[in-house]
Parts: structure tokens; sequence; C-alpha cells
């Protein structure tokens, strides 16, 4: 059966998103060059593993854990989890999560074709730390491309192996809006729904976005979901 949630935690981050200066596009410029950085909202160190509560509850529904506070900030309170309560089973899948949450985006908007490449990368310091010192797992560096044609509507999607080609209606998303700045997409994650947050900048081009949304009039400077935040780190034009 699915649910929606509506937490208090995720409406409240409204309130804490604030924007960064980031400038207009200059009516000369041919393309957007901008970087994204995903980040898993899993945190490891000697001690387990810590996340929001939702999240835990979420991914290991029959998993007993206690509420302490964040090790990266005392002033939130976060779920938590001892290695010595993980089996093998959910050891992989953290791994597994951690490995594909953490990502740089390298993209750029050609204005005239209205295409957007990106190149992504998977060679996070702070997960490659994860894997060798709290899992005794090797992390391998993975590269793949993203090309989003927004005049056809179509997504091609190069893996090393393996290339998709997907329709933008098979992928994009549609946001409610709160104001200019603020909004919110909902997402299924094992049959739950969650509302994801959505923080614009109204200095930026709708075009410079994560993921494709259908009726977002600004870009996108940071996306926090139940499983990862995503950031925007920088913003050029040419």
């Amino acid at each position: 059966m699915k649910y929606i949630l509506n937490t208090v935690v995720f409406l409240s981050f409204w309130n804490s998103f604030s924007q960064t200066k980031f400038n207009k596009t200059p009516e000369n410029a041919k393309e957007i060059h901008f970087v994204y950085e995903k980040k898993s909202n899993y945190f490891v160190n000697e001690k387990g593993v810590f996340a929001d509560s939702i999240l835990l509850v979420t991914d290991f529904p029959k998993m007993e854990f206690k509420m302490i506070n964040h090790p990266l900030d005392s002033t939130k309170i976060c779920g938590f989890v001892p290695f010595k309560k993980l089996n093998k089973e959910n050891k992989k899948f953290i791994e597994s999560t951690i490995y594909h949450t953490n990502e740089k985006i390298v993209a750029t908007y050609y204005i005239p074709s209205k295409t957007t490449v990106f190149y992504v990368t998977r060679n996070d310091d702070e997960a490659k730390i994860i894997f060798k010192n709290y899992f005794h797992q090797t992390y391998y560096k993975f590269e793949y491309r993203q090309e989003f044609n927004y005049v056809t509507g179509i997504e091609k999607r190069q893996f090393p192996r393996v290339n998709y080609v997907l329709k933008f209606e098979e992928i994009e998303k549609t946001i409610t809006t709160k104001d200019n700045s603020n909004a919110y997409y909902t997402e299924v994650r094992k049959n739950v729904s969650y509302k994801n947050i959505v923080l614009m900048n109204e200095n930026l081009s709708k075009f410079i976005t994560p993921i494709i949304f259908t009726n977002n009039n600004f870009g996108v400077e940071k996306l926090e979901s139940i499983s990862q935040t995503i950031q925007l780190k920088s913003v050029t034009y040419n």
C-alpha cells in the first residue's frame, strides 16, 4: 500500500534554505556552465550509521535504532545504528546507496540548441573513506554522460557499456510552488511518497537544474530529498 508522508522536518527546510548570489545570464551568452554536488543523506563513521529516522524506517523497517545528536551538527537529532547491528545485506544496501548518491555533475547548457550535457562522476573523497575504513570495500571511480534536448524532449544516457534513450515524460517531475524560491515535488521510495524540497533562484535560468521539471520558472540552487542533497556549486557563462 502506498501512502503520503508529509514530514515537518522536510517542510521546515523552506525556512532554513538561504539563496546564493548567482549572476543572471548575460544577454549575449551562448553557453551556461554549472556544477552540482550530490551527497548522500547517510553519514558513516567508526561508530556506525547515522541518518534521518524516516530514511532508516523506510530502508530498514525491522531495524531498531536510537535517536542521538548528529555528529556533524549537534543541534540536529537523527537515527543511529551501530555497526554490530548491521548484517551483510544491510551493509551492502548502505554501500550501494552511498555509492550512487555521491556524485558530481559538470554541465553545460547550449543556449542556441536548447541542449544540456551532463558529465557525471562518482569519485567522492568522503565516500572513498567510508568504503575503505568502515566497510572494507574497494571504491571504483565511475563516469557517465547525459544529454537533454529540450527541443525534442529526449534524454540520451550513456554509460560505459550501455546506452538509454528516454522521453522527458518518463523522467520529468512537476513541482508545487510556495513562492518564486520555494517548491516541492512528490517522489515514491519503497511505496512511500515523500515531498522533496526545491530551492530555486530567480537569477538563474530554468535550464540550470539537476533533474527535468515540467514547470520550473527559475534555476535550482538546492534540492533536498529523503536520500540525498543536491547543491549548486558554481555557475559561469560564455
